[in-house]
């Protein structure tokens, strides 16, 4: 009986973390994006300066309160709150061939629903071409 509750408790315990999403496959939703362990991530084919600016415009869009807004020629980091106290914070980093992936959590423990609504907001301050970048696998 030990043995099943041992082999059973990392998969329990990842439920809490939004990793069970991973564990069972369905790691993603659209090409290039994925939700894994709280974290909504999606690679982009826009440099971090441009990602920077439509995710500052998706914060005004929504009526969230900025707290944070750093940026450098290599990333991006916006924090910001809900007006229900829950916090947001984006990270942007530049990948090769100047494009970028924007890392979106909302609440300790993450809720999919609300990033991606903020990655829907985003989206419409980018560039048609923008388009999500399929990734190889979803743990880098």
């Amino acid at each position: 009986m030990r043995g099943w509750i041992a082999a059973l408790l990392p998969l329990i315990m990842a439920s809490g973390s939004g990793c069970v999403a991973l564990a069972v496959g369905a790691a993603g939703g659209a090409a290039g994006t994925a939700y894994v362990m709280g974290k909504l991530t999606e690679e982009l084919d826009v440099p971090v300066h441009r990602t920077h600016e439509a995710v500052v415009a998706a914060f005004h869009d929504l009526d969230l309160a900025i707290l944070e807004n750093k940026a450098d020629k290599l990333t991006a980091h916006v924090e910001g709150e809900f007006t229900d106290g829950k916090p947001v914070w984006v990270d942007i980093e530049e990948l090769p061939e100047e494009k970028s992936k924007v890392t979106i959590r909302v609440g300790l423990v993450g809720d999919d629903s609300r990033a991606r609504r903020i990655l829907d907001a985003m989206r419409r301050h980018l560039p048609p071409r923008a388009q999500p970048q399929a990734r190889a696998g979803a743990f880098s």
